[in-house]
């Protein structure tokens, strides 16, 4: 057997393996996805507290994380920062309270549990949505939408700054500069087709940390590796990063661990701070922060630290030929 056969067979039994795992990821969400450990909030007393969170677990054991708070208002807070995604008020004049702008999946399903749970008591709830999505995307369907155009942005300033700029700090500059402007443009497009109605700086903020967090990383591989590290960090930002940011479902349907992995990565840290800072004035998105920073910081080492900056070619100078008189 030839080296070449060799290599073909090798290649051929890796994306055999990989590409499933790669499928697995990506449609495991959507076609198996369950709720698994959901903070929800109920009001009322600890007996109907107790209730509550026996029929939910009934429903779906271990799906969700069950917390008591004294009034409405008390839960209405903690949707707010984000604490919870949403919850019951039990009584007389029952509420179901959700934020379709945090996750539209669990805005529903929580509708129809809080109307099942005041059948039983012969009463019909007021759904209250304390973080509505924006009128012009009301299933949050366009949001969900925007973290390609991140990713895609991400690797172009990443690639163009390091094969364009060739020095190091022309590299350094050109990558926050180039995340903020594509930033600003894709808030600006999103606002005008009304996916989104927040604050623009704290949108434009979570988004050029988004991009900044892939374009540096990739800048700094291809400054050490040349453009083969593209095919290192592209791929892991976009098939394992992309199925595992929590999206178009909250991370806690996804499986195992895999939830808290994708936070961890730039596209799930980008879309958690976009969507707080979106329908939540930025509560809840400390930790999202910090990751996007931080893989900002490790791409800006690779290139400052450890990156062959191209030196630019030297102009050649005509040579001229002295002939004797």
């Amino acid at each position: 057997m030839s080296s070449t056969v060799r290599k073909l067979v090798g290649i051929g039994i890796g994306l055999t393996i990989a590409i499933p795992l790669v499928v697995l990821m990506f449609i495991t969400p959507a076609a198996k996805g369950s709720p698994h450990d959901l903070p929800v909030g109920v009001v009322g007393s600890q007996q109907v507290v107790e209730r509550v969170a026996a029929a939910l677990d009934e429903q779906q054991p271990g799906g969700f994380d069950v917390t008591a708070y004294p009034t409405a208002d008390d839960l209405r807070r903690a949707i707010e920062n984000r604490d919870v995604y949403g919850g019951f008020v039990v009584g007389p004049q029952p509420q179901t309270l959700i934020a379709t702008g945090g996750s539209p999946v669990v805005a529903t399903m929580l509708t129809q549990i809080g109307e099942r749970v005041a059948a039983s008591s012969g009463t019909t709830p007021t759904t209250v949505d304390i973080a509505p999505a924006t009128d012009g995307d009301p299933r949050g369907m366009g949001f969900g939408s925007m973290l390609m155009p991140v990713f895609l942005a991400g690797v172009a300033v990443g690639t163009v700054s390091v094969l364009v700029g060739r020095r190091r700090r022309i590299i350094a500059a050109a990558l926050p500069i180039g995340a903020a402007a594509v930033a600003a443009s894709t808030i600006g497009v999103a606002t005008w087709v009304g996916v989104l109605s927040g604050n623009f700086v704290l949108e434009w903020l979570a988004l050029a940390l988004g991009i900044l967090a892939i374009a540096a990383p990739i800048a700094g591989l291809v400054s050490v590796f040349g453009p083969p590290g593209i095919g290192i960090a592209a791929p892991v930002f976009m098939l394992v990063g992309m199925p595992l940011a929590g999206v178009s479902a909250p991370k806690e349907y996804l499986p195992w661990l895999w939830g808290d992995l994708g936070q961890l990565l730039p596209l799930g840290a980008a879309g958690t701070a976009s969507r707080s800072a979106a329908f939540f004035d930025g509560a809840g998105s400390t930790a999202a922060y910090v990751v996007l920073v931080a893989w900002a910081v490790l791409g800006f080492a690779l290139l400052l630290l450890h990156g062959r900056a191209p030196e630019p070619e030297e102009e050649s100078v005509p040579i001229t030929e002295h002939v004797p008189a």
